[in-house]
């Protein structure tokens, strides 16, 4: 990357798979803008035929062009510094973040399910809209029970994740995963807790039980960089 790059993330006007990729950007300070492609129009133009997609303008015109959330969040964590040092510290902090991921593909298959469904069936049918002891029709009955089934693994992998969380930032003396400010893994926590926590599903995150990731949580959000991109 020169000095000079300026980059497009282009992903839906929500957080979404792009989230902490904004964060990174803002956080580093970055020349950066959100975009929005008209979707599905859009669709075949996009290396991978999804979304997010990130490119980058150099200095002298060219362009990069990277898809793939993970590997965009890698690229730019590496890009500007917001890594741990030593190669031992990059192994432990992937390892974080994928297990940040378990998390985030446990929230994604209930958003999934309920976005396919809804766009079969209607918004407003009563698998998506009532619990299972209301719903008369059995095929509803089915629908709410899945969100039922996907919400307790949800609540599950949660759990077993802040536990164990809780017991590495027990370590940490600035309340960090690594040194004395956030890094690629601290960025992807919060995002992970901001996106449940729009969607009413960050309850057991709100517990009394686990204030060493409260901590974390908070360290973050005070960032100014971190506040425009969410009040943004």
């Amino acid at each position: 990357m020169n000095k000079g790059s300026k980059f497009d993330l282009l992903y839906f006007p929500f957080p979404g798979r792009a989230l902490t990729s904004r964060l990174l950007l803002s956080v580093a300070g970055a020349d950066w803008k959100n975009s929005v492609p008209e979707w599905p129009k859009d669709k075949e133009s996009m290396p991978y035929g999804r979304l997010p997609v990130l490119i980058e303008t150099e200095q002298d015109g060219s362009e990069f062009v990277l898809s793939e959330s993970r590997a965009i969040e890698e690229y730019l964590a590496a890009t500007f510094g917001l890594l741990p040092q030593g190669v031992k510290n990059l192994a432990v902090s992937s390892q974080y973040v994928n297990q940040i991921f378990d998390v985030i593909e446990a929230y994604a298959n209930i958003a999934g399910f309920k976005i396919i469904t809804s766009m079969a069936l209607g918004a407003d049918i009563d698998g998506l809209t009532k619990t299972p002891e209301e719903c008369n029709d059995r095929d509803q009955f089915y629908i709410a029970q899945n969100i039922v089934n996907l919400k307790k693994a949800l609540s599950d992998t949660i759990k077993y994740f802040l536990q164990k969380h809780e017991q590495i930032l027990a370590k940490s003396k600035s309340g960090y995963y690594f040194g004395d400010s956030a890094t690629y893994a601290d960025l992807s926590l919060y995002s992970v807790y901001f996106s449940l926590k729009s969607e009413n599903l960050a309850a057991e995150f709100d517990t009394p039980n686990y204030p060493r990731v409260t901590k974390l949580i908070q360290l973050v959000a005070a960032n100014p960089a971190v506040a425009a991109v969410i009040n943004n």
